[in-house]
């Protein structure tokens, strides 16, 4: 069972997260994001990239202690309330196509999908968050102990540089170079 949860994990959790960020990118592209909601949201989308990115990062390279989970708890938190604001602010500035609102869907509920998945699949710990009387005194520390291959470590990390932090990056620069234009 454990392989087959790490499997929907990185198999498909993953892969269609990715694809669903691509998606939205060329969305964004398509309904000309540089020239209206402009860099605030460019920035908010590269703010929704580190809460995710950092914990997910931390996850592949640390103990997986109760304290990690914490932050990755608060990276999804976070993202999502990004991913709100985000679209509070962008709305009234830019038409947000319905396959768009579709893409956005996913993206809100992966992250969410992703965390439950790493809750079973490391229930010991995750437990200590809902009864931290029952933590030892490691179970509130960060500590580099890999728990993957390095060959997943890095398909992982260039798998989310390609599809996830490149095109974030060259919607900024779009923005920013948008916005020194109109000035």
């Amino acid at each position: 069972m454990e392989s087959l949860l790490w499997c929907l994990l990185g198999c498909v959790v993953f892969p269609l997260w990715l694809a669903s960020g691509v998606a939205d990118y060329a969305c964004h592209a398509r309904t000309d994001l540089a020239h209206t909601s402009g860099v605030r949201e460019s920035a908010m989308h590269l703010l929704q990239t580190a809460e995710i990115g950092v914990p997910m990062l931390g996850y592949l390279v640390l103990a997986h202690t109760p304290l990690l989970l914490a932050l990755l708890v608060a990276g999804v938190a976070l993202h999502t309330f990004t991913a709100y604001a985000d679209v509070r602010y962008s709305a009234p500035r830019r038409h947000i196509p319905v396959f768009e609102q579709f893409v956005h869907g996913f993206l809100t509920v992966l992250p969410m999908v992703a965390l439950a998945l790493v809750a079973v699949l490391d229930w010991p710990q995750f437990r200590v968050l809902l009864h931290p009387e029952t933590a030892g005194m490691g179970a509130w520390t960060l500590r580099f102990a890999p728990a993957f291959e390095p060959a997943v470590i890095a398909i992982v990390l260039a798998a989310a540089l390609l599809f996830g932090v490149v095109p974030g990056l060259f919607e900024f620069a779009r923005a920013w170079r948008a916005r020194a234009a109109a000035t």
